[in-house]
């Protein structure tokens, strides 16, 4: 049976909510349910309460780089990847206009190669590997607020518990809400970084594209595009430009503006000769990429409420793993009776490491004032920031395994 067609352990529309837990997470897609899996795995009492349906999608770039693929597999998460037909991609193609450079992806160990899940595949894989550990996942739920005590720290939720209000205490909670985070607008988080300019992107869904294990990235002066192999015998294919030009690119509407960014793409004209288009086109209009405040009193962010980068650069996906893997380990020292603020303090600190040369590198990319030259070597630095990842997981013991 494909993993898709699988049900949760438990209905995530109607399990319970207790009253009082160890962590609550406000977010279950790739951030917070890889984030309550690993502290549930770890006997810590957590919640995740999400407003979205179990196994809905949501806007994605899809891609996993090596350090995201190798803590699926610590997890034992990526063989539910595997059995939902996840394309591994050997190959990454980098075409700089008349230039091609193709890489190899090189095994190691359980990780052979880079994957794409639709997130209809990835969240729903974590969302039942968090319920079997014991985490409690509620969907189509709202966060209505946050729960203070006379100090000011944070110590639970209100929610919306299927049209009555009720609250739930938490010794933590954690805003892992997306790029708009409602949670970090409410506790102040403050924004560290922010970086000057964002790709607008336009994506699609197409078959009959060739080379489900290649993932090729194509660029020209003020533009970027690629195609993904994803599930289903699908590819991601997709476009961005400056997002300050977005608007405009998109005035003669948005099928229009992608088929003719098509056309003036070496690498996207040769790959989709032949291929159909099997969805709506869905678009971003770009934001500038951010690292905000990850923690404070009673509070923590991951994924894209704490960090967010340019879709160009492919790796939120990455970034929210390991984010989860950073995070949970410093709740579980907290919640086990260690000092939260040393503890918090250094999750910050090993994400901040992680994400420095990241940023700058993906900075340059995303303010397209590069020409070709410059954009390979942007993307030079971007490798060797992954590099960093991967090196630093490699050295890493594992909160838990499988």
């Amino acid at each position: 049976m494909a993993h898709d067609r699988c049900m949760p352990t438990t209905d995530t529309t109607t399990a319970a909510l207790d009253d009082e837990y160890d962590v609550v997470i406000v977010g279950a897609r790739a951030a917070g349910a890889a984030t309550a899996m690993l502290l549930a795995r770890s006997g810590i009492r957590v919640a995740a309460i999400d407003k979205s349906t179990y196994g809905s999608d949501t806007l994605s770039t899809h891609s996993i780089a090596r350090a995201g693929v190798l803590l699926l597999s610590r997890w034992g998460v990526l063989d539910a990847l595997r059995a939902a037909d996840t394309p591994v991609a050997d190959t990454m193609v980098f075409n700089y206009g008349p230039d091609t450079i193709a890489i190899d992806v090189r095994p190691s160990g359980d990780v052979d190669g880079l994957y794409s899940p639709r997130r209809t595949v990835l969240d729903r894989s974590l969302v039942d590997a968090a319920v079997d550990a014991g985490a409690t996942i509620r969907h189509d739920t709202k966060v209505t607020g946050l729960v203070r005590d006379e100090r000011g720290r944070v110590i639970g939720i209100d929610v919306d518990d299927r049209g009555a209000p009720r609250a739930i205490s938490a010794r933590f909670v954690v805003g892992a809400d997306g790029m708009t985070s409602r949670v970090a607008e409410r506790v102040g988080a403050t924004v560290l970084r922010e970086e000057r300019a964002g790709s607008g992107v336009v994506y699609g869904y197409f078959t009959g594209i060739a080379d489900p294990n290649v993932i090729e990235n194509d660029f020209r002066v003020g533009r970027a595009a690629g195609v993904i192999p994803t599930n289903n015998g699908e590819t991601c294919v997709w476009i961005a430009v400056p997002g300050a030009d977005f608007r405009a690119e998109m005035a003669d509407g948005v099928n229009t503006a992608f088929m003719r960014a098509v056309e003036t793409s070496r690498g996207l004209t040769e790959r989709l000769d032949g291929a159909s288009l099997v969805s709506r086109l869905r678009s971003f209009p770009g934001r500038p990429g951010f690292l905000r405040q990850a923690w404070g009193p009673g509070w923590a962010l991951v994924g894209d409420s704490a960090y967010f980068k340019d879709p160009v650069s492919a790796h939120g996906l990455t970034d929210a793993l390991i984010g989860a893997d950073l995070l949970a380990e410093a709740l579980v020292h907290a919640v086990q009776g260690g000092d939260e603020w040393t503890a918090l303090a250094d999750y910050q600190h090993k994400r901040n490491h992680l994400a420095d040369p990241m940023m700058r590198a993906v900075a340059k990319v995303a303010a397209y004032e590069w020409d070709l030259a410059g954009v390979a070597d942007a993307y030079l630095e971007m490798s060797a920031a992954m590099r960093l990842e991967w090196e630093f997981l490699q050295n890493r013991r594992a909160l838990v395994a499988a």
